[in-house]
């Protein structure tokens, strides 16, 4: 994957649930090292986690005083990332130039920590889709990094030809035709439908019905069976992916949306990302649609102009 594969934006990297007060944590987004803590006031600081000092891992440090410790000298630093304090030197003494970390641009919106990816002025708003599950009551989450590449994972979450194959045990009874297809652009969010239908009905073979929205750069809606599935995707690196879920059931409430939720990380999450990290690397024809919908501006050109064409169809 290489960054003009990826659209410059605001991209997911933490829940909010994850940066707890006391404690910075160290996460890997883009390839590189960063560490997220809170500050007095509550709000996430975001950093590359290497101190400027000897290059030690800040995210195995404290917080104390509002300030973010390091690890290796006792090094402290402030929110705005300058170093106020270097104990050898002694309390109060000037701390010298060149200590000073620059903090990056990260938002927290929706239960979520959102870091600024790209070149330029970070965007206004962050992506969202209407009627996306909030945290809450009636909502359950879990994350995880998956074994496979971030393109690979865009792909596959609108792609429901899998699901009656692979997801047989978590949704059984629908069938593998798809019809009553069609995709199309509401205010930049790509909605596709689709009925799924058996060849043969019977009393335990039923229709149903499947939409998925997609925001660029990051943020999947899934709705089927009185189930809300949101998906909130950032690369790790090239081969790696950090996966945010949060589900919410419109039939289903507490804790058996959460057991639900369960066993979609642990049985049918286990078997998804395995089947997609063993298919072959992206070549140069098949990568060149997903290249073309991860770049910015051109998400009409996916939408194809015969009606109903689902914009999986050239991909599978």
């Amino acid at each position: 994957m290489t960054e003009s594969q990826l659209v410059p934006g605001w991209y997911p990297i933490a829940a909010s649930s994850g940066v707890a007060r006391r404690k910075p944590i160290g996460v890997k987004r883009f390839g590189e090292a960063l560490v997220l803590w809170r500050a007095d006031d509550g709000r996430v600081v975001c950093m590359r986690d290497r101190c400027s000092h000897r290059s030690a891992a800040l995210s195995a440090g404290k917080i104390r005083d509002g300030r973010l410790e390091c690890p290796y000298h006792g090094l402290r630093f402030d929110a705005s990332g300058r170093c106020v304090l270097i104990p050898a030197n002694g309390i109060g003494a000037p701390v010298p130039e060149g200590f000073d970390l620059a903090v990056l641009n990260v938002r927290e919106q929706h239960g979520i920590i959102w870091y600024w990816h790209g070149d330029g002025e970070p965007a206004r708003e962050v992506p969202w889709i209407p009627g996306a599950s909030e945290p809450g009551v009636g909502a359950a989450e879990y994350w995880y990094d998956a074994s496979a590449p971030y393109l690979r994972i865009v792909e596959n979450v609108l792609d429901f030809h899998h699901f009656p194959i692979l997801h047989r045990l978590m949704i059984p009874g629908i069938g593998t035709r798809m019809d009553e297809m069609d995709a199309h652009l509401e205010d930049n969010v790509v909605v596709f439908s689709a009925t799924m239908r058996y060849e043969k009905p019977g009393a335990l073979r039923r229709d149903a019905r499947i939409k998925a929205r997609y925001a660029l750069p990051s943020i999947a809606l899934i709705e089927f069976g009185g189930f809300y599935v949101n998906y909130f995707l950032t690369p790790i690196d090239d081969t790696h992916t950090w996966v945010f879920a949060r589900y919410r059931g419109t039939k289903i409430r507490g804790w058996l949306s959460k057991a639900s939720m369960r066993f979609s990380k642990r049985i049918a999450g286990r078997r998804h990302w395995g089947m997609i990290r063993r298919r072959l690397p992206l070549g140069e024809n098949r990568s060149e649609n997903l290249t073309r919908y991860a770049a910015s501006g051109i998400l009409s050109e996916i939408i194809r102009d015969t009606p109903g064409r689902s914009i999986v169809m050239p991909w599978i």
